[in-house]
């Protein structure tokens, strides 16, 4: 039997290895190729987590088997890429499973505008750190390389608004990852089951290693490598959070199957301001100054952008913001 009869026999959803589909999903938004043996369409979690122990049992008997997640594919950094198998989540799992006063939960698969036309419809709000690519992209990569947009200076990243994730670990269980009190982390490390081993392993790693770990922490708005081991415990707030650990990891830690995030109303009015700087030396006390006021975000041009349609630029304004222009 092929590759692809045997991942039939275990998932309700679709497997290809049409040259059409496999090429498709060679490539993202990077320059880097790589073309999948396999493409497989789970229907649900359950789906997922079959995946997961099928590629587990092949790899212990042997066989150079993996499984790399894909959602929309817009990364730009080759993430969603492998020669092995491609387990893609925009054909089926792109369910809204809730929309509620302030928050929305959604498998990985849904494309962001479906969502975000669906939050403003039901209660005029939006997930905030959205990307340049939010015409485009899914939940689940956004959630995958932490995304954020033109916003994050405001707004923060993914991981400041994401408030629940459904995973499918690498064992096959599936497991829902939240923020946790001190007793309610007590509790899930004395469970006997790989979860419990998860809590006990990176409580462990991060309690030993506390002081590494802080001063590892990039002085940076955006952060968008490595693992965040630094935020997956407030000490402040004595709040245990191993989804700080998964938003970001590019599914190297987890398959996300849902989430669930919280939303925000958009600003009601929006302003832009535009500098013109002959010398560009200048720049770091402008952005100095003007960040006290708490912009939204800055925008920068020199004289090699879009010389016939300036205007073009300009109109894409977003609120509150800053654009500099060298003149």
């Amino acid at each position: 039997m092929s590759l692809r009869d045997d991942i039939v026999r275990v998932i309700k959803g679709d497997v290809s290895d049409d040259p059409e589909i496999l090429k498709k999903c060679s490539r993202d938004a990077s320059i880097f190729e790589r073309v999948p043996k396999l493409v497989a369409f789970p229907n649900d979690a359950d789906d997922v987590s079959a995946l997961v122990k099928f590629a587990r049992a092949a790899k212990e008997h042997g066989e150079n088997i993996s499984l790399t997640a894909r959602t929309a594919g817009t990364d730009m950094s080759g993430g969603p890429l492998t020669d092995s198998i491609v387990v893609s989540f925009t054909k089926h799992m792109n369910r809204i499973l809730a929309i509620g006063y302030d928050t929305c939960t959604a498998e990985s698969g849904i494309y962001y505008r479906v969502l975000e036309k669906a939050t403003l419809k039901l209660n005029g709000m939006i997930i905030p750190p959205y990307p340049a690519s939010r015409g485009l992209c899914a939940l689940g990569g956004m959630l995958a390389n932490n995304c954020g947009g033109e916003l994050t200076l405001q707004y923060g990243k993914m991981n400041d608004w994401v408030r629940e994730l459904g995973v499918v670990l690498s064992d096959g269980s599936h497991s829902t990852f939240g923020p946790l009190s001190e007793d309610a982390l007590k509790v899930k490390k004395k469970e006997q089951t790989f979860e419990g081993e998860i809590y006990r392993r990176v409580h462990k790693l991060i309690k030993e290693n506390e002081v590494e770990i802080t001063a590892a922490k990039p002085t940076v708005s955006k952060n968008s490598a490595g693992y965040a081991l630094w935020d997956v415990w407030d000490k402040k707030n004595r709040i245990f959070d191993l989804t700080q650990l998964i938003v970001g990891s590019q599914g190297t830690l987890s398959l996300i199957t849902h989430a669930r995030m919280a939303l925000k109303k958009p600003e009601a009015h929006k302003a832009m301001l535009v500098v013109f700087l002959s010398d560009l030396t200048a720049l770091p006390e402008v952005v100095r100054r003007v960040r006290a006021f708490y912009p939204e975000s800055f925008e920068s041009y020199d004289d090699h952008g879009n010389r016939r349609r300036p205007e073009a630029r300009i109109a894409r304004g977003i609120c509150r913001g800053f654009r500099f222009y060298r003149a």
